[in-house]
C-alpha cells in the first residue's frame, strides 16, 4: 500500500492535479503573499484515499506531534455540548478500505469509544418498545402457535410445554441491544488501549455506570438486525449513540476477537485540529465558569467562540489554533475580527451592557485571543482564577487586547 505523509500546513504539491482537488485533507492555496500556489494541508490531519492506489496521511503539525489526544476528547465529551456539535469535530468513512498510517492508529478508535461513552451517559431513561417473542413456555403467554406446538410438543409427548407467540413491552430493544454490544466491545477496547492512561480510571468509571444502566438489556444482536436498525432523529442520544455503536462494531468486523489485534490500519477519517482545540478549551471554561460561558452566540458580525460574563468582568473570547501566538504578534485579520464582536450590538446586549443601541458610546470590552502550546503539565489554566486575572499578557498597541495561553496536552513520552 503506497501512501504519502506530510504535516499539518506543509506543501503537498505546487503544480495543479486533478487527483487532489476533491480531498479534505489538502487545498489549493497560497498561505502567504511570499508562499508559492500549491497544494497545501491545512489545520486538519488523518487519512483519505487519493485514488486506489495511493493515500494520503496528515499529521499534527511540528513540534505538535506529541498531543495526548485522549485527554482532549475526555475534555470536550464532559461538555454540555450537543451530539450533533460534537460529531462536528471529525467525520469518518466507514464503508472506504483501512488505510496504512502508522502515526495515526492510536487516534481513531479512542476518539469514537470516547465519544460513543460521552453520548451514551446521557441517556438517564432506556427507551421500551415492543418485541415480539416465539418460544416453547410451561404456561400459556399470548397466543398458542397450534403447527409448533404440535410438532415440538404434543407429537413429543412433552405436555408440560406450549408453544406461544407473544409481545412483551420491554427495555430489550434492537437498539438497546447494539448500543449494550457496543458498550462491551468498548470495554475490551478501553482494557487494551486505555486502561494504562491518566484518564483510564475516569473512562472505566463512565463505562461501569452506562453498564448498569443496560443490564437488563441482552447483547444477542445479529449484523441484519444492525443493518435494519433505524436511526431516530428526534431522540439525539439514541440516533448519536446508535450511529456509533455502529461505527464501532463495522471497525472490527462485528468479532471482538480482533480488538486484540495489532495493526497499523485505520479507517480513513479526518480531524479538524482547530475545532478540537475549541471544543477542548471550552470544556475547560464550562469546568471552571460554568453558566458564566456562552459558546457560540450569534451576533450582527458572526459566532464569537466564547462570551464571559460575570458581576465584575465581561470578556470576549476566540480560540486561534495557532501555536506562533506564544512569541509573534497577532494577524491583523484576527483583530479586525474581535474588534467587530466588541462593536456588535447584540453581543453587547447578551453580554450585559444597557442602553447599548446603533448611536450608543462603544464599552471598552476585554477581547482575549486563547492559543496553544505543547506542555507536560496537565491541569486547568482557568481552574481557581477568576479570567481578569488572567489577563496579563496585553497586545502591544492595542487596548484591552490580552492573549491567553492554554497549552495542549501532552503523552507522557514526551521529552
Amino acid at each position: 500500500m503506497k501512501y504519502i505523509l506530510i504535516q499539518e500546513h506543509e506543501l503537498l504539491k505546487n503544480e495543479q492535479d486533478s487527483r487532489f482537488d476533491n480531498l479534505s485533507l489538502v487545498q489549493w492555496d497560497r498561505p502567504t503573499d511570499t508562499a508559492r500556489w500549491g497544494y497545501y494541508s491545512s489545520f486538519i490531519i488523518g487519512a483519505e484515499w487519493i485514488d486506489k492506489k495511493e493515500a494520503l496521511v496528515v499529521t499534527p503539525k511540528k513540534g505538535m506531534e506529541n498531543i495526548d489526544f485522549l485527554t482532549m476528547f475526555m475534555t470536550c465529551y464532559s461538555s454540555d455540548l450537543s451530539a450533533e456539535t460534537l460529531a462536528t469535530i471529525y467525520d469518518i468513512d466507514s464503508k472506504a478500505q483501512a488505510i496504512y498510517a502508522p502515526a495515526l492508529k492510536n487516534i481513531i478508535s479512542p476518539m469514537i469509544i470516547l465519544h460513543f461513552l460521552g453520548i451514551v451517559s446521557r441517556i438517564k431513561t432506556l427507551k421500551k418498545g415492543y418485541v415480539h417473542y416465539s418460544e416453547n413456555l410451561k404456561k400459556v403467554k399470548g397466543h398458542i402457535h397450534i403447527l409448533k406446538n404440535e410438532r415440538k410438543n404434543i407429537s413429543e409427548k412433552r405436555y408440560d410445554k406450549v408453544f406461544c407467540n407473544y409481545d412483551e413491552y420491554t427495555v430489550d430493544i434492537p437498539e438497546n441491544r447494539l448500543i449494550k454490544k457496543a458498550l462491551l466491545f468498548s470495554k475490551q477496547i478501553i482494557n487494551t488501549t486505555i486502561e494504562h492512561h491518566k484518564t483510564g480510571y475516569k473512562v472505566k468509571l463512565i463505562l461501569s455506570k452506562t453498564l448498569a444502566l443496560f443490564e437488563n438489556v441482552s447483547d444477542h444482536v445479529q449484523i441484519r438486525e444492525v443493518i435494519r436498525i433505524k436511526d431516530h432523529k428526534l431522540f439525539k442520544e439514541y440516533y448519536e449513540a446508535t450511529r456509533l455503536a455502529k461505527l464501532i462494531l463495522q471497525r472490527y468486523d462485528y468479532s471482538i476477537s480482533k480488538i486484540n489485534k495489532e495493526d497499523n490500519l485505520v479507517t480513513p477519517f479526518t480531524l479538524n485540529m482547530s475545532l478540537l482545540y475549541e471544543h477542548y478549551v471550552y470544556g475547560l471554561l464550562n469546568e471552571a465558569y460554568g453558566k458564566k460561558i456562552s459558546y457560540q452566540f450569534k451576533g450582527k458580525t458572526g459566532y464569537p467562540d466564547f462570551l464571559y460574563r460575570s458581576n465584575s468582568f465581561k470578556a470576549i473570547l476566540d480560540t486561534k489554533y495557532i501555536p506562533k501566538y506564544e512569541n509573534h504578534s497577532l494577524d491583523l485579520n484576527v483583530i479586525r475580527q474581535l474588534s467587530g464582536y466588541s462593536r456588535d450590538v447584540p453581543i453587547l446586549q447578551h453580554l450585559g451592557y444597557k442602553d447599548i443601541d446603533e448611536g450608543s458610546p462603544v464599552p471598552n470590552v476585554p477581547c482575549i485571543i486563547i492559543y496553544p502550546k505543547e506542555n507536560n503539565v496537565i491541569k486547568n489554566p482557568f481552574s481557581k482564577n477568576k479570567l481578569e486575572d488572567l489577563c496579563t499578557n496585553s497586545v502591544r498597541k492595542l487596548a484591552r487586547f490580552y492573549k491567553i495561553c492554554v497549552p495542549l496536552p501532552v503523552t507522557d513520552t514526551h521529552t
